[in-house]
């Protein structure tokens, strides 16, 4: 399974009617085609992706090579942010908001006035992605989706208490081989389609 993150989103007005979807980036539909440039010789079997317009354009590239069709699932939307949805978390990131500050020493999605809370974040995700995973033993799929959505997957995974725990680059490739025994986590936030992780300053 590849847990890819959407390309860069455009940038947003928060509470602007387009603030909770925005498309991609110009800088993300490039780096959308990067990665289906990388991936180009890698067999897929399905693609998935959220149904917000970010993932569905990263997704796009990666399905029409291939002749497929992305299937989406409302449940692999990123995090639902109550009081700080509609680009308002966007709004305290940017300007190192005291009360964003404190919230994330949390290390969880609670906190979030209104917002739905790590624990039902976490379910959520992980109900789907296991879901898809056991559709297609011995297969490789795509699954298209949002930072917190592959941070919290991966933490549910590998049993961490923390679902805030990993940086999520854009368009980067978190590898999970499930079978079985359970998941097993072969790469995290791979990006060296774009650049090397190691290596950029």
């Amino acid at each position: 399974m590849l847990l890819i993150r959407h390309g860069r989103s455009a940038d947003v007005i928060p509470g602007a009617a387009d603030a909770s979807d925005p498309p991609l980036h110009p800088e993300g539909e490039q780096q959308a085609v990067r990665l289906d440039e990388r991936l180009a010789s890698k067999t897929i079997h399905a693609v998935y992706s959220s149904h917000l317009v970010r993932a569905r354009q990263t997704a796009a590239p990666l399905s029409q090579r291939r002749g497929l069709e992305t299937i989406e699932f409302e449940d692999l939307e990123e995090v639902r942010l109550g009081d700080w949805a509609r680009g308002e978390f966007r709004r305290r990131v940017a300007v190192r908001d005291p009360e964003w500050i404190a919230w994330t020493q949390r290390r969880t999605w609670d906190g979030i006035p209104g917002a739905e809370g790590d624990r039902v974040f976490r379910e959520r995700v992980s109900r789907v992605i296991d879901d898809l995973a056991a559709r297609h033993l011995g297969q490789t799929i795509a699954v298209v989706v949002h930072g917190g959505v592959i941070g919290t997957y991966l933490a549910h995974a590998l049993s961490m208490p923390y679902s805030l725990w990993m940086t999520c680059e854009n368009t980067s490739i978190s590898k999970v081989r499930v079978g079985p025994g359970g998941a097993h986590v072969i790469t995290v936030n791979d990006t060296h389609h774009l650049f090397d992780p190691v290596l950029r300053a």
